[in-house]
């Protein structure tokens, strides 16, 4: 007989082992290469039943997708500028498709199928280290207008951070997802009052959230 710990490491093992995750990652593309990859993302999910609810999500990607290409032609002149608008074409459509990827995870519930039509890829789960614990010391500090800062422990085993956020009485949360413990978010509502919550980003798919802060924007 096993004992209640000993059960219970062998059902989160098997559960997570059983959950399919994609790669939210999107460093090891080259430039052209993340272009196609993007691409293919946007044609898989556009018009696709399982994503009916992503309509706005696709419409955003459309449009980084077509600013990359533009900022990737411009680059090609080498000037400064040029590649330094591209570097930030790239950053901005990296972190969309982080975003987008997270939500199909949550939205497709583990579902191999579902998860492959995205167009994302499947990542590799051989080496599960369990569920992440429930994030510390997650502190909001507002500074400038429409500005917050959020900060939280360093969590053992994460390799990323994901962030949510949402206007109180608002019910859809807002997804940032992070490779460090502090995140900047810009562009909220001056004097309205936000809801924000952490959880760190492992191996395996269940999330574990911190506590819910609220705070008023500047």
């Amino acid at each position: 007989m096993y004992t209640a710990f000993e059960a219970n490491c062998i059902e989160q093992k098997r559960t997570t082992m059983k959950k399919a995750k994609l790669i939210i990652g999107f460093n090891r593309f080259r430039n052209k290469e993340l272009l196609t990859k993007a691409q293919f993302i946007l044609d898989s999910m556009i018009g696709n039943n399982n994503f009916e609810t992503f309509a706005s999500d696709l419409a955003k990607l459309k449009e980084n997708v077509l600013n990359y290409a533009l900022a990737l032609s411009k680059a090609e002149s080498r000037s400064m500028a040029d590649v330094a608008s591209m570097h930030q074409a790239r950053k901005t459509l990296e972190e969309q498709l982080r975003d987008i990827a997270l939500r199909v995870e949550s939205h497709a519930k583990g579902d191999e199928v579902t998860l492959l039509s995205s167009g994302f890829s499947l990542a590799k789960n051989n080496l599960p280290i369990g569920i992440l614990p429930k994030p510390e010391n997650f502190t909001l500090e507002p500074h400038n207008k429409g500005t917050i800062d959020l900060s939280l422990d360093s969590i053992r085993g994460a390799n990323s951070y994901q962030y949510e956020y949402k206007m109180v009485g608002t019910e859809i949360w807002n997804i940032k997802v992070g490779t460090k413990s502090k995140l900047t978010l810009n562009g909220l509502s001056s004097g309205a009052e936000y809801e924000f919550r952490v959880a760190g980003i492992g191996a395996a798919a269940d999330r574990v959230y911190s506590d819910i802060i609220k705070s008023f924007i500047l």
